[in-house]
């Protein structure tokens, strides 16, 4: 294997695939990137935990096709520290060379282990197939997407006893994409009007969050999404990308999940659909009073308490640990019946930063019911709402 690639275009490949490349394996070669070189397909840089699978193609001057892997860490770490300059690739004899072509002499040289010890990788996946036109930065369906992930997948559970809930729910079809998000304490719905559906009708697919954070970052690094295969056991993602001299990249990115097997919770079921009592307040201010309030907030549940009245919110926290107390007055949009009830400020915080409408609205039955968030106002075709369970109130 022999081939010469500019830098810069090498590191972007190694920036895409190395977040997939697990930190602790039992499966050593997993530690390895995975480097593929032919005529037709230039280099395509490869990477997997068994779960989620990326491969990436670029640009280069093939002089001898061939495959290996390196491990992943060092070879990253050399290929950022070289300068800006074409560089040399070669294995040979269970090694991996790489060579600067600059002006100055340096040679690197890594030890390798060979390519048929790297785990099979999917391939073409049988599906639905839902296309992304021009799905850049500033496309609407890019922003859609991106904006769905971050506005749920915070609420994913940690919790692996209840594997179905450590992704998030993503149905599409007749012309609405949902994301719906729970760990038990709180559920995260957005659903959004929009043009594309996937061909051969609706579906839908729990997916892990892990692959969902790394699509959002290689849509950030300049990927365009242009299509998602939805398949029985797997999804991919297919981008295309610009090379480092502004040009398409080789092949593009094509970003692979195993999805989460079993029956996600009937969500619909879940949300209340009777909460009666209305109470709107600006989120620029109950957000940072939320904030100050929580700081003075037991340790062990980090609870605030909403005392509503006519017309105003009474947030307030006590520390039984270091003996300390909070309270603050917010003006607020309230004319029903008094009521205190408690939150998590962490997980009402969580839901306040990725509300982007000043006005937020409570939706609330009673202090032991769960409550609805949602922005105050919001566009045509949109639905966003955070169900919070309260916690119950100290003494």
């Amino acid at each position: 294997m022999k081939v010469v690639i500019d830098r810069d275009e090498l590191l972007r490949g190694v920036n895409a695939v190395l977040d997939i490349v697990p930190s602790k394996t039992a499966l050593p070669v997993l530690s390895n990137i995975l480097i593929d070189v032919s005529e037709a397909e230039g280099i395509r840089l490869s990477a997997t935990d068994l779960d989620i699978s990326i491969l990436c193609g670029l640009s280069a001057s093939v002089e001898a096709p061939g495959s290996t892997t390196v491990p992943a860490r060092k070879f990253a770490e050399i290929v950022r520290e070289l300068p800006e300059e074409a560089v040399e690739l070669r294995a040979e004899s269970e090694r991996v060379t790489i060579q600067r072509q600059g002006d100055a002499e340096g040679t690197y040289a890594l030890m390798s282990v060979s390519a048929d010890d790297f785990p099979d990788l999917p391939g073409e996946i049988e599906g639905p197939d839902m296309a992304f036109s021009g799905t850049d930065e500033a496309s609407e369906d890019g922003h859609l997407l991106r904006d769905m992930i971050f506005r749920t997948s915070f609420a994913v559970s940690k919790d692996e006893t209840r594997p179905v809930l450590n992704g998030v729910l993503w149905q599409v079809g007749e012309g609405r994409m949902t994301m719906v998000a729970t760990d038990g304490a709180r559920l995260v719905k957005y659903s959004k009007a929009v043009p594309a559906s996937p061909e051969g009708g609706g579906t839908e697919a729990i997916v892990p969050t892990r692959a969902l954070n790394h699509l959002v970052k290689l849509m950030s690094a300049g990927g365009k999404l242009d299509r998602v295969q939805f398949g029985q056991n797997h999804l991919m993602f297919s981008l295309s990308v610009s090379g480092a001299n502004g040009t398409e990249g080789g092949g593009g990115i094509r970003l692979f999940s195993r999805l989460i097997e079993g029956p996600y919770v009937d969500y619909e079921q879940v949300i209340p659909q009777a909460n009666g009592k209305r109470l709107k307040v600006s989120n620029s201010l109950l957000s940072p009073a939320v904030r100050r309030v929580s700081i003075l907030s037991s340790s062990q549940n980090h609870q605030v308490r909403f005392r509503l009245n006519a017309n105003e919110i009474e947030l307030s926290a006590t520390s039984q640990e270091i003996g300390g107390e909070a309270r603050e007055v917010l003006e607020a949009d309230y004319n029903d019946e008094e009521m205190a009830i408690g939150y998590n400020s962490f997980y009402l915080q969580d839901v306040l930063r990725r509300i982007d409408s000043d006005q937020v609205m409570f939706e609330l039955d009673s202090p032991v019911t769960a409550g609805i968030i949602r922005p105050a106002d919001q566009p045509e075709g949109e639905d966003y709402l955070c169900l919070l369970m309260p916690l119950r109130l100290n003494d």
